[in-house]
């Protein structure tokens, strides 16, 4: 059976954009990661706020500190997701998030000068 979701978006035809489950995932993924604390009042304690909570910290322990906290949101909020394994590495102004979870694995790269966050192509995993 297909798992398929409808996001808040339009596809290249201008309908409804409809993910497959990796897509759903991802998407999921990067919301919780980007979305600031306080945002949805029913959720006051849901995201990582990594604009915000990480852009300029100088801390030591940040990329630590960062994976507790994706571990924790993800935990808590897409239950679904049975993490087995978060590794952080920064390259350059570049921070490659690998989340490894029971479904597969997804890799994302945040720009820190941009603070675009995308999906990275599989074929640049090899050159990490």
């Amino acid at each position: 059976m297909a798992v398929t979701a409808h996001v808040l978006s339009l596809n290249t035809f201008g309908m409804p954009k409809v993910c497959n489950k990796v897509e759903s995932i991802y998407t999921n993924l990067i919301y919780l990661i980007l979305l600031e604390k306080g945002k949805f009042q029913t959720h006051p304690d849901m995201g990582v706020d990594i604009r915000r909570r990480y852009r300029f910290n100088s801390n030591a322990n940040i990329l630590y500190d960062l994976q507790q906290d994706i571990s924790n949101q993800i935990e808590r909020f897409l239950p679904s997701l049975s993490i087995i394994d978060i590794s952080l590495s920064m390259k350059n102004n570049i921070l490659i998030i690998m989340i490894n979870t029971d479904d597969g694995a997804y890799a994302l790269e945040y720009n820190t000068d941009t603070t675009v966050m995308n999906v990275l192509p599989s074929h640049q995993l090899s050159d990490l």
